[in-house]
């Protein structure tokens, strides 16, 4: 196997262990996944939509993964290109849940396909997420409401 393909294989198994987290619940995996908050950024589908960093976007994560039940994805059309040390990841997102009101007892199903972008960043023997970037397809006839907080 060449480095390229090792590489791409790895990238593939981060992105699917970042969506396998919050399936199962994995809350406390999510922010290793990412570099550390000197060089992290996120542009999210779901308000605040300024630039996040590290913290802020793990906080919102956890949340929306926290407070959703029989969450459901699907990746599309995934395509890796390695331009050693980075690694830039773009796909489609469809994915379908509850999101549960603790407070009203409430549970609101979603179902949204988005476009995604990840940059990558092989640091040591590792690749990590340095950038996120989600948008919905403005097209898309189920939109879901807010997830979060």
């Amino acid at each position: 196997m060449s480095d390229s393909e090792k590489f791409n294989a790895q990238v593939e198994a981060l992105i699917y262990a970042y969506f396998e987290a919050g399936k199962n619940k994995d809350l406390g995996s999510i922010e290793g996944l990412h570099a550390d908050e000197r060089v992290f950024t996120k542009f999210d589908e779901f308000p605040p939509y300024e630039r996040q960093n590290l913290k802020q976007a793990v906080l919102y994560e956890q949340a929306a993964f926290a407070n959703m039940t029989d969450y459901q994805y699907k990746i599309e059309g995934l395509r890796i290109d390695i331009f050693y040390p980075c690694a830039v990841a773009t796909f489609c997102l469809e994915y379908s849940g509850v999101f549960v009101n603790d407070y009203s007892f409430e549970g609101k199903p979603i179902h949204s396909r988005s476009r995604v972008t990840m940059v990558l960043l092989r640091i040591g023997q590792d690749w990590k997420i340095v950038h996120e970037h989600f948008s919905p397809f403005p097209d898309w006839p189920h939109r879901r409401q807010k997830v979060g907080p």
